[in-house]
């Protein structure tokens, strides 16, 4: 089994806290100028679909533990946010692999793209509903009687679960929220959909004590941040295998993120997000909460990123909701684990995740 030592990553921490030479740009890019890298390597781009904090930890620790150089890659984690179009990024050629949800890929497929999903971070989604404790909101039918802060993009998503999930939405006051906690907080709503990875982490840092469930727990749920990539650069000899390298090297980040959140956390807020102000409370949550979303029996069985069983066939069932068409229970062509499958034939001890309880 592949693991980093937490003295190894602390070590790794300590020395980029205490280097002088950082700058804004690398803050922001979260990799090294390209003239700075070794000679001969290939440089390619890794388009994030969010802002720099820990949720991509394990993909700075692969460029900081030199994961991506020895897989003869040089590798530039570009940002991803509010005003960038990450998917774009990966349409033009820009970025050889992006995160993203399963909807945005299967949409744009819809439309005439041809996008593939080769592996995944997470098993499931992070989306929840979040509630002060006192107020005993842990399943679906406590929302009835409350008043829920749905945001905007989230509008469709509340009425496919509610009604996946038997919740009487006559009972519920829906009112209309930005996507963070800031309504829960003021007092405004009981609940609101959120990410388990970071509102309860805010909340806490203002003396609150919150409670959440998943949506996917309740039959509603779908992987996300998942390893997308071109059709026809999958079929090209030489980014196949670009692809396959950058795959193995990024998971091999996850593995060491999920084995010491707290020095994943620490590198995002002294360097990866540093230009962003992160507190180190937050990161080690939304870090700590991540690693727990990598598990899953498939997991277990097949190895960190493998998308199979269970979870796969409930991915594709709320796809289908969401598209309004019927997806293959296998996912069809649109998933496509045989780099991941190549990957353990070369090395089948290969992302094989550690005790949960370690």
């Amino acid at each position: 089994m592949h693991s980093t030592s937490r003295r190894r990553l602390r070590r790794t921490v300590a020395s980029i806290a205490a280097a002088t030479f950082l700058t804004g740009t690398l803050a922001a890019c979260g990799s090294d100028d390209s003239s700075e890298s070794a000679s001969g390597l290939d440089e390619v781009t890794l388009q994030l679909n969010w802002i720099t904090n820990s949720t991509w930890a394990g993909s700075y620790l692969a460029q900081e533990n030199g994961y991506y150089e020895e897989a003869g890659l040089d590798v530039d984690i570009a940002t991803g946010g509010p005003n960038v179009d990450f998917m774009a990024a990966l349409s033009s050629g820009q970025a050889l692999m992006a995160f993203s949800g399963l909807t945005e890929p299967a949409t744009l497929n819809q439309d005439g793209g041809d996008y593939v999903v080769i592996g995944t971070m997470y098993q499931g989604s992070p989306l929840s509903f979040i509630s002060e404790a006192e107020d005993g909101i842990t399943e679906p039918s406590d929302l009835e009687g409350k008043k829920v802060g749905i945001s905007a993009t989230s509008q469709s998503v509340w009425e496919q679960f509610s009604t996946a999930a038997g919740i009487d939405t006559s009972q519920v006051e829906v009112v209309p929220i930005t996507t963070g906690p800031e309504a829960l907080a003021a007092g405004d709503v009981d609940a609101y959909m959120g990410f388990i990875t970071e509102g309860p982490a805010l909340l806490e840092a203002q003396g609150m004590d919150p409670e959440a469930f998943l949506l996917q727990d309740y039959g509603y749920g779908y992987y996300v941040d998942v390893y997308t990539v071109r059709r026809e650069d999958l079929e090209d000899d030489e980014k196949r295998e670009q692809i396959k390298a950058l795959l193995k090297a990024d998971l091999e980040g996850q593995l060491d993120m999920i084995n010491d959140p707290e020095g994943a956390a620490q590198l995002t807020v002294d360097r990866y997000g540093q230009e962003l102000g992160l507190e180190y409370d937050t990161e080690l949550y939304t870090a700590e909460s991540a690693a727990e979303l990598f598990y899953s029996p498939t997991s277990e069985e097949e190895g960190i990123g493998y998308m199979a069983g269970d979870e796969l066939a409930l991915s594709m069932d709320t796809l289908s909701t969401i598209l309004g068409t019927e997806m293959p229970e296998d996912g069809g062509d649109f998933i496509d684990m045989s780099l991941l499958d190549e990957i353990h034939e070369e090395d089948p001890d290969f992302g094989q995740l550690p005790p949960q309880d370690s």
